[in-house]
């Protein structure tokens, strides 16, 4: 990988293509932790890299209530964003169809929330992809306090900017200031994903596969 920084276009590029497992081996390679905890795609649209604007809720008595909607924030983020909802983990549903439809018509590349959804069987026909901890008819208790702050979804820090990488294993967060260094990980762990299929297909030595699985734990330029 050339030294020179790459620009957040030539980055996503660069993921479009990552597995959230490789992207994890990375995180835990540099000693970072990124994963949402039980959010998972809510239809077949189960694989988007994008990059977040985050959403901040809170619960209705006693916060101020920001002078924006969910569909004002919508409308104010830029086509390719990913819309990230931290809402405390709620157990009722925060967006629907309705949402869904209005971030696709503003191109936004998906919605991550730590909450619940409802029009479960809509969504799921589009093809937009969804990231919430389950579905739910219980209507919300919290309301919209902040944008573009620093949250927690489902236990992973993100900040407006950070890179995410979502497929049917979940969701990652790559912190935009260790980007290189993690892209510097995901390549060498892709090479050692492809060895070791290589090394099964032809049924290397288990000491050639055990030594390959180790190399993968350990950081780029450091020895077994």
């Amino acid at each position: 990988m050339s030294d020179k920084p790459q620009t957040p276009a030539q980055i996503l590029d660069r993921l479009k293509d990552v597995e959230s497992g490789a992207a994890t081996d990375a995180l835990v390679r540099l000693g970072l932790s990124g994963w949402m905890d039980g959010v998972l795609p809510l239809g077949p649209a189960d694989h988007v890299v994008g990059r977040a604007r985050t959403v901040k809720y809170a619960p209705r008595n006693g916060v101020a209530k920001a002078q924006q909607s969910i569909y004002s924030v919508i409308r104010s983020t830029e086509p390719g964003q990913i819309l990230v909802l931290d809402t405390g983990c709620a157990d009722s549903w925060i967006l629907g169809e309705n949402v869904a439809h209005a971030a696709y018509y503003q191109g936004l590349s998906g919605i991550v929330s730590d909450s619940l959804s409802r029009d479960a069987r809509l969504i799921r026909e589009m093809d937009f992809p969804v990231y919430t901890r389950g579905i739910s008819a219980r209507p919300p208790a919290i309301v919209l306090v902040d944008t573009d702050v620093p949250v927690e979804c489902a236990g992973a820090r993100v900040c407006s900017g950070d890179y995410l990488v979502a497929d049917a294993d979940g969701v990652v967060v790559i912190p935009q200031e260790r980007i290189e260094e993690v892209l510097v990980e995901i390549a060498d762990i892709e090479q050692l994903e492809k060895d070791q299929e290589k090394a099964l297909a032809d049924g290397a030595p288990l000491e050639a596969i055990e030594a390959l699985i180790r190399r993968k734990k350990i950081r780029k330029g450091t020895s077994a």
